[in-house]
């Protein structure tokens, strides 16, 4: 089975000063953007990814998640029986 290859272009600096928007553009679209020094690679445009919430993480998975339900557990304050079940024996923990 042969690897998948992303797209790549390189271009060199000069050109890039010009075109970096449609540079930019192209790396979040998952091309692979070389930028050179002459005909010698000196650096590759990639995106920052954000750190995921778990929210995000379950649709990527294909898990659904109601959201309304979430946002009335957020906004229901926990018993002391669910405090402590979630919490254990804080005192034994800090003795440790």
């Amino acid at each position: 089975m042969a690897a998948s290859v992303e797209p790549e272009i390189v271009v060199k600096i000069a050109e890039a000063k010009g075109r970096l928007s449609e540079l930019i553009q192209r790396a979040e679209a998952g091309e692979r953007v070389v930028i050179a020094r002459g005909n010698d690679p000196v650096v590759v445009l990639q995106p920052v990814h954000p750190v995921d919430s778990p929210i995000g993480i379950f649709a990527r998975m294909g898990v659904s998640v109601d959201l309304e339900r979430v946002h009335a557990g957020v906004d229901t304050p926990w018993t002391e029986e669910e405090l402590d079940a979630f919490e254990g024996d804080l005192e034994d923990e800090l003795k440790r």
